[in-house]
């Protein structure tokens, strides 16, 4: 039975342990709901994904994390999880009780926490990126103990854990699974129908029949000296000029004052 635990727990991990399918609705999902959302549903929403094309689909999900601490943080935190648990599962992390094996372990757990906390502090400040370096570690150090012990995968032997390894194990795991299955889906569900565009908005000259006139457009892609974007004012695609970038980014009600 403990055999199997084990086993089961090692092939979890190599998907990214739980809510690794949340993470992929997130990222495929979330930005198509932002999209639908911001400019009104239906053929709306189609047209503008069309001219964003596939290749600019992650521009959209770049923009939710951007205007948004909250997920940025969130996402970060699970994600930087699911690669540790991914790489320890295949056989990355040192395992053993010597100072050099823990020292090592050590050092492999901080390597994607201080990643992901530098481009925190990078797009954020400085508060962020230690905090998201911080948790980011934490959440990954039942996991260390585990794999470095034999608890998790199959091994011969087991060294055994201490009562409070126990109660580290069971408060990150729970803790972990917060994050990715409760939080990251309402943080990215909130961001997702908040009204406010993913990107810049611009004040152009549109061309209307033989007359140039000023609109305000979701920008979508450049094109030459211009963009390509999504006319709030006339609801459809829209190729304009002479643009100027607009501070305020809301383009209607969040979905929760509609």
């Amino acid at each position: 039975m403990a055999e199997a635990a084990k086993s089961e727990d090692k092939s979890e991990d190599k998907r990214g342990g739980p809510g690794h399918n949340v993470v992929l609705a997130v990222v495929l999902v979330f930005p198509i709901l932002k999209v639908a959302w911001t400019v009104g549903g239906g053929d709306a929403a189609w047209d503008v994904l069309v001219a964003l094309e596939p290749r600019n689909w992650l521009d959209v999900l770049m923009g939710m994390v951007r205007n948004s601490v909250l997920l940025a943080f969130i996402l970060a935190v699970v994600t930087s999880r699911m690669t540790f648990l991914f790489m320890a599962a295949r056989g990355g992390l040192p395992r053993g009780s010597g100072t050099g094996t823990l020292l090592a372990a050590t050092a492999m757990s901080l390597i994607s926490p201080l990643a992901f906390g530098l481009l925190m502090t990078v797009f954020f400040d400085w508060r962020w990126g230690v905090a998201t370096a911080l948790v980011a570690w934490l959440l990954r150090q039942g996991v260390v103990i585990e794999y470095r012990t034999g608890h998790r995968g199959r091994r011969e032997r087991s060294e055994a854990l201490a009562p409070w390894q126990h109660r580290l194990i069971t408060a990150e795991r729970t803790a972990a699974t917060l994050l990715a299955v409760v939080a990251l889906p309402v943080a990215a569900f909130a961001v997702a129908l908040d009204g406010r565009s993913w990107t810049s908005l611009e004040k152009c000259e549109v061309q209307v029949g033989t007359a140039q006139e000023s609109s305000t457009l979701i920008e979508l892609t450049r094109m030459g000296n211009g963009i390509v974007g999504w006319d709030l004012d006339r609801d459809e695609v829209a190729n304009a000029q002479g643009c100027v970038k607009v501070d305020d980014l809301v383009v209607r009600e969040p979905w929760w004052r509609s």
